[in-house]
């Protein structure tokens, strides 16, 4: 599941994203190294115009 919005203040765009995985095998890894069936990822970008 992807959620995303764009935030718009004059010329400058701002396109936060969070995003979260689920699989039936361990294919990721939380910060400790451990597998899990799940991830979460939270990135923003950020979008001028000239």
């Amino acid at each position: 599941m992807t959620a995303t919005a764009n935030i718009k203040a004059g010329a400058l765009t701002l396109i936060p994203e969070i995003r979260f995985d689920n699989a039936k095998n361990q294919v990721f890894t939380d910060s400790d190294g451990a597998p899990t069936k799940s991830a979460g990822q939270f990135v923003i970008a950020a979008v001028y115009a000239f």
